[in-house]
């Protein structure tokens, strides 16, 4: 009996904890925006989107929609690399998995850095 009992918790282990040591550790490190040591969360990715209507699109796939300052104008970095600065809010209505599984959110940006053309 205490080797069977013995045999089920070996094989529940193993099957809990195999998964986890196969998955990808990168694959976790771009799903959240990055906190700076300031507080402020910065976004990387490709900007797309027209007037008054912006999206990051990361490396990964995942998109997040920009609110940038009524000021800012981000026209001349659609189709660029750039990092954003700002707060990542994920609480508002609408956030969470587009259909291919890619989680979304919301970013308000203070500031943006242009690194460049996409590259595809």
């Amino acid at each position: 009996m205490r080797i069977t009992l013995l045999l089920a918790i070996l094989v529940l282990t193993a099957t809990v904890t195999l998964p986890a040591r196969n998955a990808d550790p990168s694959a976790n490190l771009q799903q959240q925006p990055t906190t700076t040591s300031s507080g402020a969360d910065t976004l990387t990715g490709c900007l797309k989107g027209s007037k008054h209507q912006y999206y990051v699109v990361e490396q990964d796939g995942t998109r997040h929609t920009v609110m940038a300052k009524s000021d800012q104008d981000l026209s001349s970095h659609v189709n660029h690399k750039v990092t954003l600065t700002g707060k990542a809010e994920s609480s508002r209505s609408g956030a969470g998995s587009d259909t291919e599984g890619h989680r979304k959110g919301f970013f308000s940006a203070d500031s943006v850095s242009d690194e460049g053309p996409c590259k595809k």
